[in-house]
């Protein structure tokens, strides 16, 4: 009996072995954004049946092999590259369309910040955000972790990852729990993302001890190990080139040392040529992904033919649908937390309405976090599924007590200017503090408001709100008008307010002002003898002005979608109304032939007053023009009509524009432009820009009608804190 126990097991191995029921591992190198020619890798490999048993990952290699065993698809993540979701979630910018049409601004705002949180002086532990990251990969991997019961044995395609605990100083492995908390601290390349701090671990990159992971893979007895390397070599004998080349030295040297070819233990080795594109390389996603697939392809072409001598055999890949969308409709729970035990988070429940449960829909609950990232009380917000697959927590992380980001932009045609936010947010109230100041040789000034307190009904996406705020505003402007004297060398607004903001969803705003204003000219010289003003200019007048926005634009240049339009109108009284000023504004945007994609705008302008400084005419001039002399101050009556074109070339950072401008105008307070004032002015500008992680550098020419600006260039770096 036991004889032929012993037998029957015998058998059924060798059965098992003849029929290819073998074990195959692939191990996945870190490399930041080269991690994305694992992708192709996963294209080719599909496309020629090679069989995957086992992932094993670190760093960016955790974050595709880790969604690819969640089972999202190749096509998926090919999109996510291609529509600017993985630049965005890596780089921590978030698109248009995720943030309300009031808070648009903080799109070119940086990350680095400086504030006090109780008492203490803290700063960015990041140059990136990470907010996106947590809300992205949560959305992506919920479902997998609840079909797997939060066992990696059990996901689409068993899986291992490795961060690095820099309190211990050694790997720490995962194999199971919540797939977003493994794949998040192992692509934590350290100065770029914060570090994650649980269980009393300092967890970061996972590359800092193991590069190329083939020992975890190991532990697990494998039979066959492919080990696939998207690191450049290191060439010790260049020198450092850029950011992008300081951290591409940083992750070659400090991280774990060596190269991955130096690794052993592995059956199959290749590496991906990655064109020397760096750790921070996002916007090269798509030639990343193809050297990923030729390489792949290539490697899967020789592997075909070593497991047809091994007899290992082509398998049926297994159906994704259930780890994708296990939760799809499931009704959970809603659970909000704070770090902060002197903070209720019911608070945001009741302010934005929400209910006590949520039925699972992955658009929804983004739309939902979004929501509570508009109150700006909160600068993380982490969800999280309980292992009974019933309750979802949001663990809402406060903002400091005091925070400030700030933006730096070079011109050479309005010089140095430096933009700073600050935000004190009134938590325990929903309000907030928040102070613009700019500091320029041009231009500059201070915008300090204070929002007490948002009134909010129940709604879909946004409720409908009532947002009151007080507001006190200051700025100045140096005035140089070619070939004549100028207007003014320099003038000084000031105005306070007390305005409410009427928010009606989304992408529309409606703000009504009331308060008093003064306009203070160091001198004024009028360039048209029969221009009058008053002499009361300088003293305190009220004021009223309605202001309505609605902005459908999902996304900027160079692939723009939707349309935005607006008005305002100002009033001004001095024993009567002295000042009017309407401008209407409208946008719309699409892509055109060929990859070029394009805007065309419409504005107009309508003044009368008795104030030089509310004849409020804008002129479409070039960019050397418009910006170096200010000639959209200066005319009663303005149609502007553009157009704009842009389109990447080589990658997707690198875009090249084109914007062409006509303007109609009547009484021009200049004298200069009075032989245009029939005809109107055109004029054109052509740029070139190029996106860093860190801002824009234009290098543009305008050309004009305007005898001095037939061919003008012109200079922008703007350095995004």
């Amino acid at each position: 009996m036991n004889l032929s126990i012993i037998l029957m097991s015998i058998m059924l191995l060798l059965s098992a072995q003849v029929s290819g029921q073998q074990k195959i591992a692939l191990v996945l190198s870190g490399g930041g954004a080269q991690g994305m020619a694992h992708i192709g890798v996963f294209k080719a490999f599909e496309e020629h049946n090679i069989p995957i048993d086992l992932i094993v990952g670190s760093s960016a290699g955790a974050l595709v092999g880790g969604l690819y065993a969640a089972g999202v698809t190749v096509a998926e993540m090919e999109e996510m590259v291609r529509n600017g979701t993985i630049e965005h979630l890596f780089i921590g910018r978030t698109k248009r369309a995720d943030l309300p049409v009031w808070k648009r601004d903080e799109l070119y705002l940086g990350n680095l910040s400086l504030g006090v949180s109780n008492r203490q002086i803290v700063g960015s532990s990041g140059l990136l955000d990470d907010k996106l990251i947590w809300k992205s990969l949560f959305l992506l991997t919920a479902s997998a972790d609840y079909q797997s019961d939060w066992d990696f044995d059990s996901l689409y395609v068993p899986f291992r990852t490795v961060a690095s605990d820099l309190r211990k100083q050694e790997p720490v492995i995962f194999d199971s729990g919540p797939l977003a908390n493994a794949l998040r601290p192992s692509m934590s390349i350290p100065l770029i993302y914060s570090p994650i701090q649980q269980n009393g671990q300092v967890l970061v990159d996972g590359g800092i001890y193991v590069k190329l992971p083939v020992e975890i893979a190991l532990e697990e007895e494998p039979d066959f190990i492919i080990a696939v390397s998207a690191e450049d070599a290191p060439d010790y004998g260049t020198e450092v080139q850029g950011l992008g080349g300081m951290f591409e030295e940083l992750n070659s040297r400090i991280l774990a040392s060596g190269d991955s070819v130096d690794v052993k233990g592995w059956d199959y080795f290749f590496r991906v040529p990655t064109g020397g594109h760096h750790v921070l390389d996002f916007p090269a996603g798509e030639a990343l992904m193809q050297a990923g697939y030729i390489a792949g392809t290539e490697a899967a072409l020789e592997l075909k033919q070593i497991f047809g001598q091994k007899g290992f055999e082509a398998r049926h890949i297994k159906s994704r649908h259930d780890h994708r969308h296990a939760l799809d409709g499931k009704i959970l729970a809603l659970r909000l937390e704070s770090e902060n035990a002197d903070f209720d988070p019911e608070m945001i429940r009741r302010k934005l309405k929400l209910a006590d449960s949520l039925s699972f829909d992955r658009q929804k609950l983004d739309d939902l976090i979004d929501e509570v990232y508009a109150t700006d009380i909160y600068q993380a917000v982490i969800p999280s599924l309980d292992r009974a697959g019933k309750t979802l927590t949001l663990s809402l992380l406060e903002k400091p007590d005091i925070r400030t980001r700030g933006r730096l932009n070079m011109s050479s045609t309005r010089g140095m200017t430096l933009f700073t936010r600050t935000d004190m947010p009134m938590s325990r109230f929903g309000g907030l503090v928040q102070l613009d100041a700019a500091f320029g040789n041009v231009s500059g000034g201070a915008q300090l408001a204070v929002y007490p307190v948002s009134y909010h009904k129940t709604g879909t996406r946004v409720p409908f709100s009532i947002r009151p705020a007080v507001e006190a505003r200051t700025s100045y402007h140096n005035y140089d008008l070619p070939g004549a004297k100028p207007l003014a060398d320099r003038i000084h607004s000031h105005e306070l307010s007390i305005h409410s903001a009427t928010i009606e969803g989304w992408d529309r705003q409606m703000l009504l002002y009331g308060g008093v204003r003064s306009d203070n000219p160091g001198q004024i010289l009028a360039a048209s003898s029969d221009f009058n003003f008053l002499e009361q200019y300088d003293e305190f007048m009220p004021f009223f002005r309605i202001n309505y926005k609605e902005d459908h634009i999902k996304r900027d240049l160079p692939i723009v979608e939707g349309w935005k339009i607006g008005f305002q109108s100002d009033w001004i009284w001095q024993d009567e109304i002295i000042s009017e000023q309407h401008h209407l504004w409208t946008t719309f945007g699409a892509e055109l032939m060929l990859g070029w994609s394009g805007t065309a705008a419409l504005e107009y302008y309508n003044g009368d007053s008795s104030l030089p400084i509310f004849s409020m005419g804008r002129l479409a001039s070039p960019m050397a023009l418009s910006e170096k002399y200010y000639m959209y101050n200066w005319a009663e009556q303005v149609l502007n009509i553009s157009l704009e074109t842009s389109h990447s070339f080589i990658r997707d950072d690198l875009r090249g524009e084109i914007k062409v401008m006509h303007s109609r105008f009547q009484n021009p307070v200049w004298n200069g432009l009075d032989q245009y004032e029939t005809s109107g002015l055109s004029a054109m500008d052509i740029s070139i820009n190029f996106l860093t992680i860190v801002g824009k550098v234009s290098v543009g020419w305008s050309f004009s009608e305007l005898e001095d600006y037939k061919g003008k260039s012109w200079t922008q770096i703007g350095i995004t804190l």
